[in-house]
């Protein structure tokens, strides 16, 4: 950047319009500002970095403090400077707020700050003072605060690029030097450490979450073994007792389901034997009461015998056929007790089956939930991870769309770019046929001139007169006069050509500086093209080993690539997404129905058990009452009621015949014979059915034995059944668990093993090693750039103070802290080491300025398109003694060297005397100052 014109107006102590043409001090060399104490030296330097970055060269008055006091009420506060910047001409022109009078009646308003950059290819200008401020801050490749230090020092600001801090040199080297991409690297490793690490914490989360699932009974012979189970113990101790554990469980699990087996058995024959005994006890009591009334009746039969005997022999008849009729209604009577007894039995037998096919079908559907909660538990654990997809897969989204946007705008940048080129092109090929003409006109004119010249003689002949002097010999006779020719040109025609040739150099003027501007456009916009396309696609243009040579078509064949590319994975992370979300949904759904069917099964299970202990109790009730009709069969007097009730009615009808026959007595007798007769039926009838059934008759005590094993063990078969539910409750869970745990200990031990490196490397890069130098990677680059700056500066360093001081970097006291860019001096006449901050006035000067000037020489070596061709210095020189002057000078006047301007301000008489080309600055007595430039 090198300043060309800078116009004041109203600002500081510059009271009206100053203009100060900075083209007359050349493109290179040292020149001198000074003048009186005050009279505004340093605002011109103000000024500059003013129209730069809204701010003064010290950082100590803003833009508002910089109105002149002296200046008319009416006359504008501004700074405009004219720069030049890698052959283009720039104007950035600012104002800050200050009053000025109304428009329109009295008082005053507040002028807003504005500010315009108006650019050499005739783009739209930039305005707004902060936008101005960062388009420079671009251009330049510089902010206020590296441009104060590198390329304008400032009263009182020289130590302050020597004594920075690492972490200040640092933030100035970053963007010097472009190592940003150092620092972005860094921070990508720390964040992918943070995001592994947050990982492993998850993961951690998840395995203490499957082991707190683990279910196993208190006096399992490893329960204290398991319950110390976390995510910290070794997963192959983990899986080695999870395994053992269901081992142990499947086992239990068998022997419990023998147990009730076994047991179900015993219950049925215990219940067996009870049903038996109690229907022989009932037996037994039935008969005992058949023979008491048995006994009360003989002896009124003998009195109605006795009774009878007196009569005839029909009434003795009579009461054998009454005797025998009672046997066969006792017969009958036996026989529909044996029916009911069966239908009972059939009716109890039929709702045993009713029972029992709905309890099988209760199992059957406890079966069937059972199988559905382990296949939605199945594809639970499937879809575990679906929302961390999501979330990544949303991520990528829209990084993808970011790239797309940054292609989108590069092959905008591309076109404008391959425009431009053809703009120029044809502004080049104008140039030409521009140039052509001019050297035809040019050529026209010489012609005429010479034409006209060589035609003056006869142009003079026709003037003269005889007797009149000849204007040019003075004789007063024309003897030979000199003829005309007849092509000679006019005055007009020679003034026309002149003017056709100075408007064809116009024109020709006009081309060259539009294809120049046009030609300068193409080159901003191709650097710009080039660090775009470097910095969207590092691994096409910008390799390691060179760069590649950038052309619109291998632009364009890469845009297009990239673009198919991206479309591509945007598209396929669409489809992903969807398929993520739609996991998601259905995770939900899952989860949902799993809770759902987990409270149906247990229902079922319930209604299960209970329909089964219902069916049992009524089977075995179908069993005693089909034992009971069976045994009521065997003992009867014929094959079925139908057969009985025909022997009964064929007895009643011989009876009737005989009846008529009868009188009270043989009625009597017959009532006492036939309930005699009826009576010993019951009884025999009872006792062959004693005799007829199986077993014997068990005491009490042996009946409530019975009654207490049948207990027990309906009691030990609940028992059994609920343990045998419990270790399945155990059972399922534990084999999930282990099966996950598996899955997810190989997925952490493969994130620990990234992590580990991965982490490593980001306090590799961060600085952050324990028991190392707290160096990062970007820090560690940059103390590369600062040797090299020292490099330059020590060999300036070295000349002005005659050898004997020399910069060092000074590396990391402690390993606690970050450090790597602090500086030191090495005195070489008494060969010790020290801080810079120990220098006196003058040292420190000479050590800034050293330093100063080693900086500019790297920036301007190492940051393409960074170019510093003008360097101010604000006084300090006065700090030096005459030896230190001079070499100081010696080295100032090597800078100039390659065209570049070292501006300085000072009051030392010695400057004044080496340096001829000066600005003087005035204090003018009616107030303000005035600036010339002397060449």
């Amino acid at each position: 950047m090198r300043p060309l014109k800078l116009t004041l107006s109203a600002f500081g102590p510059y009271a009206g319009l100053t203009v100060l043409p900075l083209e007359q001090l050349g493109r290179g060399g040292l020149y001198l500002i000074t003048g009186d104490t005050g009279a505004g030296k340093t605002t011109l330097f103000d000024a500059v970095t003013y129209a730069l970055y809204d701010h003064s060269s010290g950082g100590v008055r803003d833009g508002a403090m910089l109105r002149s006091k002296y200046a008319d009420d009416r006359t504008p506060t501004f700074v405009e400077l004219e720069f030049e910047l890698n052959g283009q001409r720039y104007t950035v022109r600012r104002n800050p707020d200050y009053p000025r009078p109304k428009a329109r009646g009295g008082g005053f308003t507040t002028e807003k700050a504005d500010a315009c950059l108006t650019y050499p290819d005739g783009r739209p200008p930039v305005t707004r003072p902060r936008d101005v401020t960062a388009a420079i801050t671009e251009l330049i490749g510089l902010d206020y605060s590296q441009f104060s230090q590198i390329a304008m020092i400032a009263q009182g600001q020289f130590t302050r690029l020597l004594n920075a801090s690492t972490e200040e040199r640092s933030r100035i080297f970053r963007k010097l030097f472009r190592t940003q991409h150092y620092q972005q690297l860094q921070e990508r490793l720390q964040e992918e450490s943070a995001r592994l690490s947050q990982q492993r914490i998850a993961l951690d989360g998840r395995l203490e979450q499957i082991l707190s699932g683990v279910q196993f009974a208190p006096d399992d012979p490893e329960a204290e073994t398991l319950r110390q189970l976390s995510a910290q113990t070794h997963p192959d101790e983990v899986l080695s007792r999870l395994d053992s554990l269901v081992a142990r469980q499947e086992a239990d699990a068998a022997a419990a389901e023998r147990t009730l087996r076994e047991t179900e058995a015993q219950l049925e024959a215990v219940q067996r034997q009870t049903g038996a005994a109690q229907a022989a006890d009932a037996l037994a009591r039935l008969l005992t009461q058949k023979r008491a009334e048995l006994t009360g009746l003989l002896p009124l039969r003998e009195n109605a015998r006795t009774e009878a005997a007196r009569h005839a022999e029909d009434p003795a008849r009579l009461e054998a056929m009454a005797g025998e009729l009672e046997q066969l209604r006792a017969a009958l009577a036996d026989c529909e007790a044996a029916e009911a007894l069966h239908q009972s039995a059939l009716r109890a037998q039929s709702d045993a089956q009713a029972q029992q096919k709905k309890a099988d079908a209760l199992r059957e559907q406890t079966a069937k939930a059972d199988a559905a909660l382990a296949a939605g538990e199945t594809e639970l654990a499937a879809l575990e991870n679906a929302e961390v997809q999501r979330v990544a897969l949303e991520h990528q989204q829209q990084q993808l769309a970011q790239r797309a946007e940054a292609l989108w705008r590069l092959s905008g940048s591309l076109a404008d770019c391959q425009s431009k080129t053809q703009a120029a092109r044809q502004a080049q090929k104008a140039y030409q046929e521009a140039a052509q003409a001019l050297e035809m006109a040019r050529t026209r004119q010489s012609a005429l001139e010479r034409a006209f010249l060589d035609a003056q003689a006869g142009l003079l002949a026709q003037t003269l007169t005889d007797g009149q002097p000849c204007p040019v010999c003075g004789s007063l006779h024309h003897p030979a006069r000199a003829a005309l020719p007849r092509t000679a040109p006019t005055q007009a025609q020679v003034d026309a050509a002149k003017q056709s040739a100075q408007d064809a150099d116009r024109r020709a003027h006009e081309a060259s500086k539009r294809a120049g501007d046009a030609a300068a456009t193409v080159r901003t916009l191709c650097a710009a093209l080039r660090r775009d396309a470097e910095a969207l696609m590092p691994e096409r243009f910008a390799p390691e080993k060179a760069p590649v040579p950038l052309t619109f078509a291998l632009l364009r064949d890469a845009l297009e690539e990239e673009c198919i590319q991206v479309q591509n994975e945007q598209a396929s992370c669409i489809r992903d997404l969807k398929k993520a979300q739609a996991d998601c949904s259905r995770r939900a759904v899952l989860d949902r129905q799993r809770r759902q069917k987990a409270e149906q099964r247990a229902e079922l299970a319930a209604q299960a058990e209970q329909t089964g202990q219902n069916a049992a109790a009524l089977a075995a009730r179908a069993r005693a009452l089909a034992e009971q009709a069976a045994a009521r069969k065997a003992s009867l007097r014929f094959a079925d009621r139908e057969t009985a009730r025909q022997a009964l009615s064929a007895l009643e009808q011989r009876r009737d015949a005989l009846r008529t026959s009868y009188d009270r007595a043989a009625a009597a007798l017959k009532d006492a014979e036939q309930r005699c007769s009826a009576a010993e039926a019951a009884v025999h009838a009872l006792e062959a059915q004693q005799n007829s059934a199986p077993g014997g008759l068990l005491s009490e005590k042996e009946l409530d034995a019975l009654r207490i094993q049948e207990a027990e063990l309906t009691a030990r078969r609940t028992a059994l059944r609920e343990q045998k539910e419990a270790l399945a409750a155990r059972l399922q869970p534990d084999r999930s668990a282990a099966a996950l745990y598996r899955k997810h200990s190989a997925a952490r031990e493969e994130l620990e093993h990234r992590w580990q490196w991965v982490s490593a490397l980001a306090a590799t890069a961060g600085g952050t090693l324990n028991s190392k130098q707290k160096i990062r990677l970007e820090a560690y680059i940059q103390m590369a750039c600062l040797d090299r700056i020292l490099i330059h500066a020590n060999t300036r360093l070295m000349q002005m103070t005659a050898g004997q001081y020399e910069l060092e970097r000074i590396g990391a006291e402690n390993q606690r802290s970050q450090s790597g860019l602090d500086l030191g001096v090495i005195d070489h006449y008494n060969g010790t080491r020290r801080s810079v901050k120990t220098l006196s006035g003058g040292e420190s000067f000479l050590a800034s300025l050293a330093l100063a000037l080693g900086l500019s020489d790297e920036v301007q070596r190492t940051a393409g398109g960074i170019r510093l061709d003008v360097l101010f210095l604000d006084e300090g020189f006065g700090s030096l003694d005459e030896e230190a002057l001079e070499q100081a000078l010696r080295v100032l006047a090597g800078l100039t060297e390659g065209d570049r301007l070292v501006g300085i301000i000072s009051h030392v008489s010695a400057l004044k005397e080496r340096i001829d080309r000066q600005i003087v600055v005035r204090k003018a007595r009616s107030g303000g100052s005035t600036v010339e430039i002397e060449v």
